[in-house]
């Protein structure tokens, strides 16, 4: 079966699928570029009432003034910076708001697009007070303390600003916040080095990161429906991507059979492929996104969902550098830094008394990967070796490898390198040493498995590897998702499928069973798939695969 074949394939079960399926629905829309759309948002700053609009891909100073109808002299007053810098996308800008004063109690909601209808009467300002507030709506975990940390004031600022005799909040209750602090001395002697805008940006992205709530108070409701948002760069319109299609297929399993167990899914796909993004609004209504592929689609995506809702990378481990700086961004293949880690917990766990252990390295040759393996194998304290050479040494390896090893013992032997030419040398290099007698099994990352390499060397040399993915094609239950696969789309299933089901299955299973608090047990709820595990420390999967290449010519894993 040819890709082009294969692919309409796929497509055409696709369609029959969703045709088919009474309950749960699936969804699938097409997106065109957003216009501009006046925000709700607005931010009282220097007694004047602004608009807070975030500036989105394609769109113009003209086209953001006609929507607002003001002029484009008038932004630009507000927003001085642009002269230099011009709109930025995803950057905050201000935009007056006509006919409105610094009387004016304005509302401003706690996430960007989204506007709260909730008021509340608040007392004159004291004239030594600063009228420059935004408008914050009390948390039913939040308490006064935590809400002065939030907005960097003290809790006199906000008591005196609010006239409030009591720190005790209610939920919902409506609080400004001074921008400027009015009673902290520290904080009047400072110097504004900000423009109103950049003022505005940074108490916005304060406020939309998630706050953690208190553990004691969460509650866990079952959901008989999971609403879930899945994107992928499908290229539907143009030459579908077949990497991401079978994802798509895989995905489309796990839903059929959690619907055999009473779990109903509302699925809404969004093909990505054109690089539009759908609005924070229709992602908000998701228990979480699955989705998209690479860093830089996922990088638009937690822009545009504001921390409003939880974000799944499904393929890409580079992704995990995102983490820090995206609090709902949750990682589910392991890091190539966790594997790393995993494979030097294996051979501390593995290793006898009289075994040898030898780093092999590339002299001369910057490679990561390969400097973050040898530094976790050497934090284990195992009395490694290290022999660093280069490729044109390759001949006297052997020879000088003897000296280091044991007769007796396992030489476990750790290649500190990703790079296909080094691995080349060393599999070579040790089928010499296991022809004169020695008992070696080697360590090496992961992506030696894609290596041009003859597999017959990897199984003379005993390979070890930590992995994210790993098919165990005698399980019961791989076998069983085979015969449906084939059936449903006359094709065989890729990693990939694999991968879409088994991501979807956990994470659907989980909001069922936990509802809309259902971040707060994926640290302690393990998952075991056809293709990979969910262990999950934070927000990163930690779960890994223990793969041997066995002298027998099978492949599986340590058990």
């Amino acid at each position: 079966m040819t890709m082009n074949t294969r692919i309409a394939t796929i497509l055409l079960a696709i369609s029959c699928l969703l045709a088919v399926s009474p309950s749960p629905a699936y969804g699938q829309d097409t997106y065109v570029p957003t216009p501009v759309t006046v925000s709700k948002e607005k931010v009282n700053f220097n007694g004047k009432v602004f608009y807070s609009h975030v500036v989105l891909e394609r769109q113009t100073l003209y086209s953001i003034s006609k929507a607002y109808q003001v002029s484009q002299e008038e932004i630009y007053a507000a927003n001085p910076t642009l002269h230099e810098t011009g709109l930025q996308k995803n950057s905050i800008i201000l935009i007056p708001v006509k006919g409105e004063n610094r009387t004016e109690t304005v509302p401003v909601s706690e996430h960007p697009s989204q506007a709260t209808n909730t008021t509340a009467t608040a007392p004159e300002t004291p004239s030594h007070q600063t009228p420059d507030y935004i408008e914050h709506t009390v948390k039913w975990y939040e308490g006064i303390d935590d809400i002065a940390r939030k907005y960097g004031v003290t809790v006199d600022d906000i008591m005196t600003f609010n006239g409030l005799s009591s720190r005790k909040l209610a939920r919902k209750q409506v609080l400004r916040i001074p921008l400027c602090s009015g009673t902290a001395s520290k904080k009047q002697e400072e110097p504004a080095t900000q423009t109103p805008a950049e003022v505005i940006k940074e108490v916005i992205e304060d406020i939309t990161t998630p706050s953690e709530p208190v553990a004691e108070d969460l509650t866990y409701e079952q959901k008989s429906i999971v609403d879930a948002s899945l994107l992928l760069p499908l290229n539907a319109s143009g030459r579908p991507s077949d990497i991401n299609m079978d994802f798509y297929a895989g995905v489309l399993l796990a839903i059929r059979d959690l619907e055999k167990e009473g779990i109903g899914t509302r699925l809404n796909v969004y093909d990505v492929a054109n690089g539009v993004i759908p609005s924070q609004e229709t992602l908000s209504t998701s228990d979480f996104v699955l989705g998209p592929v690479s860093s830089k689609d996922l990088s638009l995506v937690l822009d545009r969902t504001g921390g409003r809702v939880s974000v799944i990378s499904p393929l890409d481990q580079k992704a995990a550098s995102l983490i820090e700086s995206h609090p709902n961004l949750i990682q589910a293949p392991s890091p190539s830094e966790r594997q790393f880690e995993a494979l030097a917990d294996w051979i501390a766990e593995t290793r006898e008394p009289g075994d040898k252990i030898v780093i092999l390295s590339e002299k001369n040759v910057t490679n990561a990967a390969g400097n973050s393996l040898l530094a976790k194998v050497q934090a284990k304290s195992l009395g490694a070796t290290l022999l660093s050479y280069s490729l044109s040494e390759g001949t006297s390896i052997p020879s000088r490898l003897s000296g280091m090893l044991s007769k007796n013992g396992t030489n476990r032997i750790v290649v500190a390198s990703d790079r296909q030419s080094f691995m080349n040398d060393v599999t070579r290099n040790i089928g010499i040493l296991v022809g004169k007698g020695y008992d070696i099994a080697l360590y090496a990352p992961s992506k030696v498995r894609t290596f041009d390499i003859d597999n017959a060397s990897y199984h003379q040399a005993q390979l070890h590897i930590c992995s994210s993915y790993f098919v165990d094609y005698s399980d019961k239950k791989v076998k069983d998702f085979l015969l449906s696969y084939r059936a449903l789309y006359n094709t065989e299933p890729s990693q990939f499928a694999f991968q879409g089901y088994d991501t979807a299955k956990y994470f659907i299973t989980l909001v069922s069973k936990y509802g809309r608090n259902w971040r707060h047990k994926l640290g302690e709820t393990e998952g075991k798939g056809l293709h990979t595990d969910f262990d999950f420390n934070g927000q990163t999967n930690k779960a890994v695969r223990r793969i041997v290449y066995r002298k027998d010519f099978t492949t599986g894993l340590e058990k």
